[in-house]
């Protein structure tokens, strides 16, 4: 009698998480979860015989992709699992696909130098991608196609989750917001199309402004959309707005330097303006999710060499330490979001 033990099979999939990973990008490289769909699922033949492979690899990709509980078997039939039909069909609104583009573009390559950024205390694996600057933020801006790659994936996140924000919080009070390292105008857009008078300045890095210029032209919200190049340390924020959005940038920088990017957010705002701070948050005792831990990495070893996902408790230290003395926490804002509000 054969026994298998989960705990295992769980250090398995850790050692072999490469291999996980490719085998999720080689099935959406080949479209194979729209093909199941599309058909109300296949057998090992009509994978094969769809994909324009011989059997055998197919009969692998199969193993591995139901063996991580992606694809499920009925007699001899395979189908989506209920997360492959959430999140990997192009065609639904939680699709994953921009995800796995930048991990295997820009995430991955440079995460074998984790131990080595430990040791540095910097971001050693954005040695593979060139360009000027000590961040990937920086470097993307002179490599068109990862711009682009960084971007889709980002303004699709905001698309996903930023929505739930726009209804959360009352903008309606706010005429002018400032939305800092808006990239490709997703938040901005969002909120100029739910509050019609509102008013929306992206302050983002110069290359990245066109891009959401366009996008706020063809969204129809072109006229009260707004476009202010500058760096976020060494730059003065531009002034007349009433709210400042903090999103997804806390995670970016270390503790200190998010106080002090706040503080600039402070003195930007007249009496009693805000600014918003959303982003991805560990849990309070820094022992999950995992999703924060691996992004954690991400944040350390490529992206800036100082950030990680934070607790919903460091966003408030952080906002307090700023000179905000009113803050609001707001729940049901998306997957591990935490929305703190802090009032000048």
């Amino acid at each position: 009698m054969l026994v298998f033990d989960a705990e295992s099979d769980h250090l398995q999939t850790i050692i072999h998480g490469a291999t996980a990973f490719e085998l999720l990008r080689t099935a959406i490289e080949f479209d194979l979860f729209r093909l199941i769909e599309d058909n109300g699922g296949l057998d090992l033949a009509g994978v094969a015989g769809r994909l324009g492979v011989p059997e055998q690899p197919a009969r692998v990709l199969l193993l591995g992709l139901a063996s991580l509980r992606l694809l499920t078997k009925k007699g001899e039939t395979y189908v989506n699992a209920p997360v492959t039909k959430r999140s990997l069909l192009p065609t639904r609104p939680g699709y994953l696909g921009p995800l796995v583009e930048i991990q295997e573009k820009i995430t991955n390559p440079g995460l074998r130098d984790f131990a080595e950024s430990m040791r540095r205390d910097t971001n050693v694996g954005l040695r593979h991608l060139e360009g000027p600057g000590t961040t990937l933020y920086e470097r993307v801006t002179v490599a068109p196609d990862l711009q682009q790659v960084f971007y889709n994936n980002m303004g699709h996140a905001s698309r996903q989750t930023f929505p739930l924000v726009a209804r959360t919080f009352d903008f309606s009070k706010l005429r002018h917001v400032i939305d800092i390292g808006g990239g490709d105008g997703s938040n901005g857009i969002e909120l100029a199309k739910r509050y019609p008078e509102l008013e929306v300045t992206v302050f983002d890095q110069e290359s990245v402004l066109p891009i959401a210029k366009r996008n706020a032209v063809e969204a129809g919200v072109g006229d009260r959309f707004h476009g202010s190049p500058g760096d976020l340390f060494t730059d003065t924020l531009p002034t007349g707005a009433d709210g400042i959005l903090f999103c997804h940038i806390f995670e970016i920088w270390s503790l200190e330097r998010n106080t002090e990017l706040l503080a600039k957010c402070y003195d930007a705002l007249p009496p009693g303006g805000c600014v918003l701070v959303y982003n991805f948050v560990s849990d309070n005792d820094n022992t999950g999710s995992v999703s924060a831990a691996f992004m954690s990495v991400y944040f350390l070893t490529v992206a800036s060499g100082e950030g990680m996902v934070y607790s919903e408790q460091d966003m408030r230290a952080s906002l307090t330490d700023a000179g905000f003395s009113r803050i609001e926490s707001y729940e049901g804002v998306g997957y591990r979001h935490a929305l703190l509000v802090g009032y000048k």
